[in-house]
Protein backbone atom coordinates (compact mmCIF):
# COMPACT_ATOMS: atom_id res chain seq x y z
CA UNK A 1 0.00 0.00 0.00
CA UNK A 2 1.42 3.22 -0.74
CA UNK A 3 0.99 6.03 1.52
CA UNK A 4 1.95 9.86 0.68
CA UNK A 5 2.07 12.99 3.22
CA UNK A 6 0.51 16.22 2.06
CA UNK A 7 0.77 19.68 4.08
CA UNK A 8 -2.06 22.33 4.09
CA UNK A 9 -0.77 25.69 6.21
CA UNK A 10 -3.92 27.39 6.83
CA UNK A 11 -2.56 30.63 8.42
CA UNK A 12 -1.31 31.44 4.86
CA UNK A 13 -5.04 31.37 3.97
CA UNK A 14 -6.09 33.41 6.85
CA UNK A 15 -3.19 35.96 5.99
CA UNK A 16 -4.10 36.24 1.68
CA UNK A 17 -7.90 36.72 2.89
CA UNK A 18 -10.48 40.09 3.16
CA UNK A 19 -13.28 40.46 5.63
CA UNK A 20 -14.26 37.98 8.07
CA UNK A 21 -14.23 34.92 6.06
CA UNK A 22 -11.74 32.68 3.88
CA UNK A 23 -11.72 30.24 0.94
CA UNK A 24 -9.34 27.33 -0.18
CA UNK A 25 -8.69 25.33 -2.70
CA UNK A 26 -6.33 22.34 -3.12
CA UNK A 27 -5.71 20.05 -5.37
CA UNK A 28 -4.37 16.65 -4.45
CA UNK A 29 -3.61 13.80 -6.75
CA UNK A 30 -3.23 10.09 -5.80
CA UNK A 31 -0.50 7.69 -7.36
CA UNK A 32 -1.64 5.63 -10.49
CA UNK A 33 -3.68 2.65 -8.20
CA UNK A 34 -4.98 -1.00 -9.49
CA UNK A 35 -8.44 -2.19 -8.97
CA UNK A 36 -8.06 -3.99 -6.14
CA UNK A 37 -5.35 -2.10 -4.65
CA UNK A 38 -5.46 1.20 -2.28
CA UNK A 39 -2.69 4.29 -2.01
CA UNK A 40 -2.97 6.43 0.84
CA UNK A 41 -2.40 10.35 2.07
CA UNK A 42 -2.14 11.70 5.17
CA UNK A 43 -3.57 15.32 4.30
CA UNK A 44 -1.83 17.44 6.76
CA UNK A 45 -4.24 20.87 7.38
CA UNK A 46 -1.62 22.89 9.85
CA UNK A 47 -2.73 25.55 12.20
CA UNK A 48 1.04 28.21 11.49
CA UNK A 49 -0.65 30.62 14.19
CA UNK A 50 1.78 30.80 16.94
CA UNK A 51 -0.88 32.52 19.37
CA UNK A 52 -4.50 31.42 18.18
CA UNK A 53 -6.27 28.29 18.20
CA UNK A 54 -8.18 26.80 15.28
CA UNK A 55 -12.25 25.62 15.85
CA UNK A 56 -13.03 23.17 13.06
CA UNK A 57 -17.41 22.43 12.73
CA UNK A 58 -17.00 19.66 10.93
CA UNK A 59 -14.53 17.91 8.21
CA UNK A 60 -15.86 15.25 5.36
CA UNK A 61 -16.64 14.70 2.31
CA UNK A 62 -19.46 17.60 0.61
CA UNK A 63 -21.90 15.98 -0.30
CA UNK A 64 -22.76 13.68 -2.95
CA UNK A 65 -18.93 14.02 -4.38
CA UNK A 66 -17.83 10.61 -2.65
CA UNK A 67 -21.44 8.67 -3.92
CA UNK A 68 -19.17 5.89 -5.78
CA UNK A 69 -16.84 5.33 -3.05
CA UNK A 70 -13.94 5.61 -4.22
CA UNK A 71 -12.34 7.40 -1.41
CA UNK A 72 -12.55 6.92 2.26
CA UNK A 73 -11.34 8.72 5.41
CA UNK A 74 -9.31 5.95 7.28
CA UNK A 75 -8.42 8.61 10.84
CA UNK A 76 -8.08 12.34 11.79
CA UNK A 77 -6.10 13.16 14.02
CA UNK A 78 -4.60 16.56 15.64
CA UNK A 79 -1.29 15.97 16.83
CA UNK A 80 -1.25 12.27 17.53
CA UNK A 81 -4.98 12.15 19.62
CA UNK A 82 -7.72 10.66 17.39
CA UNK A 83 -10.56 13.47 16.81
CA UNK A 84 -13.92 13.22 15.55
CA UNK A 85 -15.14 14.74 12.34
CA UNK A 86 -17.20 16.95 13.84
CA UNK A 87 -16.19 19.85 17.03
CA UNK A 88 -12.38 20.08 16.96
CA UNK A 89 -9.64 22.25 18.57
CA UNK A 90 -6.81 22.42 16.67
CA UNK A 91 -4.08 24.55 18.89
CA UNK A 92 -1.45 26.97 17.93
CA UNK A 93 1.44 25.55 15.92
CA UNK A 94 0.04 21.66 16.02
CA UNK A 95 -2.05 20.04 13.11
CA UNK A 96 -4.80 18.36 11.55
CA UNK A 97 -4.44 14.86 9.88
CA UNK A 98 -6.70 13.39 7.80
CA UNK A 99 -6.07 9.83 6.29
CA UNK A 100 -7.55 9.53 3.60
CA UNK A 101 -7.30 6.15 1.27
CA UNK A 102 -8.31 5.68 -2.79
CA UNK A 103 -9.76 2.41 -3.39
CA UNK A 104 -10.67 2.38 -6.87
CA UNK A 105 -13.37 0.12 -7.18
CA UNK A 106 -14.21 0.21 -10.80
CA UNK A 107 -13.16 1.92 -13.98
CA UNK A 108 -15.90 4.52 -14.63
CA UNK A 109 -14.16 8.03 -14.35
CA UNK A 110 -16.40 10.47 -12.14
CA UNK A 111 -18.91 13.04 -13.80
CA UNK A 112 -17.72 15.70 -12.31
CA UNK A 113 -17.49 19.74 -13.14
CA UNK A 114 -15.34 21.40 -10.48
CA UNK A 115 -12.12 22.84 -9.84
CA UNK A 116 -11.64 24.10 -13.24
CA UNK A 117 -11.91 21.00 -15.38
CA UNK A 118 -14.25 18.24 -16.16
CA UNK A 119 -14.57 14.69 -15.95
CA UNK A 120 -16.71 11.57 -17.14
CA UNK A 121 -18.48 14.16 -19.87
CA UNK A 122 -19.00 12.88 -23.43
CA UNK A 123 -16.60 14.90 -25.72
CA UNK A 124 -18.18 16.26 -29.06
CA UNK A 125 -17.42 13.76 -31.34
CA UNK A 126 -14.77 14.81 -34.34
CA UNK A 127 -14.05 12.35 -37.43
CA UNK A 128 -10.55 10.81 -37.15
CA UNK A 129 -8.44 8.48 -39.10
CA UNK A 130 -9.11 4.86 -38.56
CA UNK A 131 -4.98 4.92 -37.63
CA UNK A 132 -5.60 7.36 -35.01
CA UNK A 133 -8.45 5.75 -33.45
CA UNK A 134 -6.80 2.10 -33.29
CA UNK A 135 -3.80 4.26 -31.30
CA UNK A 136 -6.31 5.46 -28.82
CA UNK A 137 -7.34 2.35 -27.88
CA UNK A 138 -4.61 0.22 -28.17
CA UNK A 139 -3.62 1.09 -24.65
CA UNK A 140 -5.81 -0.65 -21.22
CA UNK A 141 -8.72 0.83 -20.01
CA UNK A 142 -8.00 3.79 -17.39
CA UNK A 143 -10.35 6.12 -15.33
CA UNK A 144 -10.26 9.20 -12.92
CA UNK A 145 -12.42 9.47 -9.78
CA UNK A 146 -12.86 12.83 -8.26
CA UNK A 147 -13.76 13.66 -4.50
CA UNK A 148 -13.90 16.98 -2.69
CA UNK A 149 -13.09 16.92 0.83
CA UNK A 150 -14.49 20.20 2.67
CA UNK A 151 -13.37 21.38 6.11
CA UNK A 152 -15.00 24.13 7.64
CA UNK A 153 -14.12 26.50 10.25
CA UNK A 154 -15.71 29.05 12.55
CA UNK A 155 -13.12 30.63 14.51
CA UNK A 156 -10.59 32.58 14.49
CA UNK A 157 -12.39 32.94 11.40
CA UNK A 158 -15.23 31.30 9.62
CA UNK A 159 -14.13 29.92 5.79
CA UNK A 160 -13.97 26.49 4.09
CA UNK A 161 -10.97 24.92 3.09
CA UNK A 162 -11.50 22.64 0.10
CA UNK A 163 -9.45 19.83 -0.84
CA UNK A 164 -10.06 18.13 -4.39
CA UNK A 165 -8.87 14.70 -4.37
CA UNK A 166 -7.99 12.90 -7.27
CA UNK A 167 -7.22 9.07 -8.08
CA UNK A 168 -6.10 7.52 -11.63
CA UNK A 169 -7.40 3.83 -11.72
CA UNK A 170 -6.07 1.58 -13.92
CA UNK A 171 -7.10 -2.86 -13.94
CA UNK A 172 -6.16 -5.16 -11.50
CA UNK A 173 -3.26 -7.84 -11.50
CA UNK A 174 -5.30 -9.98 -12.71
CA UNK A 175 -7.19 -7.59 -15.39
CA UNK A 176 -9.95 -7.10 -13.10
CA UNK A 177 -11.90 -3.29 -13.87
CA UNK A 178 -14.31 -3.95 -10.86
CA UNK A 179 -13.70 -4.41 -6.93
CA UNK A 180 -15.74 -5.66 -4.23
CA UNK A 181 -19.42 -5.50 -4.35
CA UNK A 182 -21.96 -8.28 -3.68
CA UNK A 183 -21.26 -11.16 -5.98
CA UNK A 184 -24.89 -10.73 -7.26
CA UNK A 185 -27.64 -13.07 -6.45
CA UNK A 186 -26.62 -15.88 -4.21
CA UNK A 187 -27.95 -19.30 -5.64
CA UNK A 188 -26.82 -22.31 -2.94
CA UNK A 189 -25.01 -25.40 -4.54
CA UNK A 190 -21.39 -26.02 -5.94
CA UNK A 191 -20.15 -25.00 -2.73
CA UNK A 192 -22.16 -21.92 -2.25
CA UNK A 193 -24.71 -21.77 1.16
CA UNK A 194 -27.19 -18.87 0.94
CA UNK A 195 -28.49 -17.15 4.59
CA UNK A 196 -32.02 -15.46 4.31
CA UNK A 197 -33.75 -14.74 7.17
CA UNK A 198 -33.62 -12.02 9.89
CA UNK A 199 -31.17 -10.03 11.53
CA UNK A 200 -31.54 -8.90 15.35
CA UNK A 201 -29.58 -6.94 17.24
CA UNK A 202 -29.51 -6.56 21.05
CA UNK A 203 -27.72 -3.77 23.04
CA UNK A 204 -28.79 -3.62 26.20
CA UNK A 205 -27.58 -0.07 27.13
CA UNK A 206 -29.89 1.35 24.13
CA UNK A 207 -33.08 -0.52 24.50
CA UNK A 208 -34.80 -2.56 26.72
CA UNK A 209 -36.95 -5.82 25.80
CA UNK A 210 -34.01 -8.09 23.82
CA UNK A 211 -32.94 -8.26 20.24
CA UNK A 212 -34.30 -5.66 18.01
CA UNK A 213 -35.38 -6.50 14.50
CA UNK A 214 -33.54 -4.67 12.14
CA UNK A 215 -34.21 -3.53 8.28
CA UNK A 216 -32.44 -6.50 6.33
CA UNK A 217 -33.00 -7.22 2.51
CA UNK A 218 -31.13 -9.77 0.38
CA UNK A 219 -28.91 -13.18 1.14
CA UNK A 220 -25.77 -13.60 2.79
CA UNK A 221 -23.25 -16.10 0.84
CA UNK A 222 -20.61 -18.28 2.51
CA UNK A 223 -18.41 -20.84 0.71
CA UNK A 224 -18.51 -24.07 1.86
CA UNK A 225 -15.74 -26.66 0.70
CA UNK A 226 -14.95 -29.58 2.54
CA UNK A 227 -15.63 -29.04 6.13
CA UNK A 228 -14.27 -25.50 5.64
CA UNK A 229 -16.50 -22.17 5.04
CA UNK A 230 -15.81 -18.46 4.35
CA UNK A 231 -18.04 -15.51 3.90
CA UNK A 232 -16.64 -12.26 2.01
CA UNK A 233 -17.65 -9.14 3.58
CA UNK A 234 -18.44 -7.55 0.53
CA UNK A 235 -21.72 -10.05 0.63
CA UNK A 236 -22.84 -8.81 3.84
CA UNK A 237 -25.50 -6.98 2.78
CA UNK A 238 -26.61 -3.50 4.79
CA UNK A 239 -28.70 -3.79 7.77
CA UNK A 240 -29.92 -0.82 9.18
CA UNK A 241 -31.22 -0.08 12.86
CA UNK A 242 -33.25 3.15 13.50
CA UNK A 243 -32.73 5.97 16.52
CA UNK A 244 -35.04 8.05 17.50
CA UNK A 245 -35.04 10.47 20.10
CA UNK A 246 -37.87 9.39 21.08
CA UNK A 247 -36.17 6.03 22.48
CA UNK A 248 -32.77 7.23 23.35
CA UNK A 249 -32.85 10.71 25.27
CA UNK A 250 -29.29 10.87 24.78
CA UNK A 251 -30.63 12.23 21.14
CA UNK A 252 -31.64 15.71 20.85
CA UNK A 253 -35.59 16.15 20.66
CA UNK A 254 -37.24 15.18 17.01
CA UNK A 255 -34.21 13.57 16.10
CA UNK A 256 -33.63 10.22 14.27
CA UNK A 257 -30.40 8.42 12.02
CA UNK A 258 -29.98 5.57 10.56
CA UNK A 259 -27.13 2.86 12.32
CA UNK A 260 -26.37 1.11 9.31
CA UNK A 261 -23.74 -1.93 9.42
CA UNK A 262 -22.44 -3.55 6.04
CA UNK A 263 -19.62 -5.81 5.74
CA UNK A 264 -15.99 -4.29 5.16
CA UNK A 265 -14.95 -4.52 1.59
CA UNK A 266 -12.02 -6.42 0.96
CA UNK A 267 -12.36 -8.64 3.79
CA UNK A 268 -13.12 -12.30 4.01
CA UNK A 269 -14.24 -14.41 7.46
CA UNK A 270 -13.08 -17.67 7.12
CA UNK A 271 -14.00 -20.43 9.77
CA UNK A 272 -15.45 -23.99 9.58
CA UNK A 273 -18.46 -26.29 8.96
CA UNK A 274 -19.38 -29.67 9.75
CA UNK A 275 -22.69 -29.92 8.74
CA UNK A 276 -24.41 -28.74 10.98
CA UNK A 277 -22.63 -25.28 12.39
CA UNK A 278 -20.91 -22.40 10.78
CA UNK A 279 -18.25 -20.56 13.07
CA UNK A 280 -16.40 -17.87 11.23
CA UNK A 281 -13.66 -15.61 12.95
CA UNK A 282 -12.68 -12.14 11.26
CA UNK A 283 -16.14 -11.10 10.81
CA UNK A 284 -15.30 -6.97 9.97
CA UNK A 285 -18.53 -4.36 10.15
CA UNK A 286 -18.33 -0.97 9.05
CA UNK A 287 -20.92 0.80 10.87
CA UNK A 288 -22.14 4.49 9.79
CA UNK A 289 -24.90 6.32 11.05
CA UNK A 290 -26.61 9.32 8.93
CA UNK A 291 -29.28 11.59 9.89
CA UNK A 292 -32.56 10.83 8.87
CA UNK A 293 -34.28 7.38 8.09
CA UNK A 294 -32.90 5.27 5.33
CA UNK A 295 -33.82 2.37 3.24
CA UNK A 296 -31.79 -0.59 2.59
CA UNK A 297 -31.37 0.64 -1.24
CA UNK A 298 -30.38 4.11 -0.24
CA UNK A 299 -27.34 2.64 1.18
CA UNK A 300 -24.34 3.20 -1.38
CA UNK A 301 -20.41 2.41 -0.10
CA UNK A 302 -19.71 6.57 -0.62
CA UNK A 303 -22.54 7.72 1.46
CA UNK A 304 -21.72 10.88 3.57
CA UNK A 305 -21.96 9.89 7.31
CA UNK A 306 -21.62 11.48 10.38
CA UNK A 307 -20.10 8.42 11.69
CA UNK A 308 -18.09 5.78 10.24
CA UNK A 309 -15.73 3.31 12.39
CA UNK A 310 -15.34 -0.65 11.83
CA UNK A 311 -15.22 -3.11 14.33
CA UNK A 312 -12.86 -6.11 13.65
CA UNK A 313 -12.08 -9.09 13.97
CA UNK A 314 -15.57 -10.65 15.60
CA UNK A 315 -16.71 -14.33 15.48
CA UNK A 316 -19.97 -15.61 14.26
CA UNK A 317 -20.84 -18.82 16.47
CA UNK A 318 -24.00 -21.20 15.53
CA UNK A 319 -26.52 -21.33 18.48
CA UNK A 320 -29.26 -23.43 17.22
CA UNK A 321 -27.50 -26.06 14.33
CA UNK A 322 -28.69 -26.55 11.14
CA UNK A 323 -32.22 -28.09 11.16
CA UNK A 324 -34.72 -28.83 8.30
CA UNK A 325 -32.92 -26.16 6.84
CA UNK A 326 -33.19 -23.59 9.82
CA UNK A 327 -30.32 -22.20 11.85
CA UNK A 328 -29.55 -19.52 14.52
CA UNK A 329 -26.00 -17.60 14.50
CA UNK A 330 -24.78 -15.07 16.98
CA UNK A 331 -22.09 -12.14 16.92
CA UNK A 332 -21.03 -10.71 20.17
CA UNK A 333 -18.73 -8.14 21.22
CA UNK A 334 -18.24 -5.09 23.19
CA UNK A 335 -17.38 -1.77 21.87
CA UNK A 336 -13.87 0.08 23.17
CA UNK A 337 -14.35 3.79 24.77
CA UNK A 338 -15.00 6.34 22.08
CA UNK A 339 -15.50 3.94 18.93
CA UNK A 340 -17.11 6.37 16.29
CA UNK A 341 -15.29 9.76 17.81
CA UNK A 342 -18.31 11.06 17.64
CA UNK A 343 -19.11 12.96 21.01
CA UNK A 344 -23.18 12.46 21.02
CA UNK A 345 -22.97 8.95 19.42
CA UNK A 346 -20.49 7.94 21.66
CA UNK A 347 -22.92 8.77 24.82
CA UNK A 348 -24.23 5.10 24.42
CA UNK A 349 -21.65 3.41 21.85
CA UNK A 350 -19.37 3.64 24.22
CA UNK A 351 -18.53 0.21 26.43
CA UNK A 352 -21.93 -0.73 25.06
CA UNK A 353 -22.43 -4.66 24.52
CA UNK A 354 -23.70 -5.79 20.81
CA UNK A 355 -25.55 -9.20 20.35
CA UNK A 356 -26.49 -10.06 17.35
CA UNK A 357 -28.51 -12.94 16.26
CA UNK A 358 -29.44 -14.37 12.97
CA UNK A 359 -32.24 -16.37 12.42
CA UNK A 360 -33.53 -17.87 9.42
CA UNK A 361 -32.65 -20.37 7.28
CA UNK A 362 -29.72 -21.48 5.34
CA UNK A 363 -29.87 -23.47 1.67
CA UNK A 364 -26.80 -25.27 0.97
Amino acid sequence: MKRTITYIMTALLFAGCSGGSFSGYQQEFFDETQITGETTKDIVIGNADEMEEQHLRGINFDKGSNAAGHFRIDSIKVGQTVVGMTDVIIPPQSALVVTVSYIPLNLETTVADYGGWETGLDDRWIPKPLEDIEEEEGGPPTAIHRSLLQAVYDKPQSGIVYVELVGNAVPGPEGEIVAGGPGGPCEPGDGVACYTGGFAMDIPSLYAGGPKDLEFDGAIRMGITGGQANMRMDDFPPVLMYLRSSEIPELPSGVSASLIISGVPGEVAEGTFDGSRVNLSGVDFRVRVVLGELAPDDVTPGLVAIVDFTIDDLELTTTEPLSGGAITMRIETTLGEQPSGNALFDQFLSGAKIIAVMRGNLAL
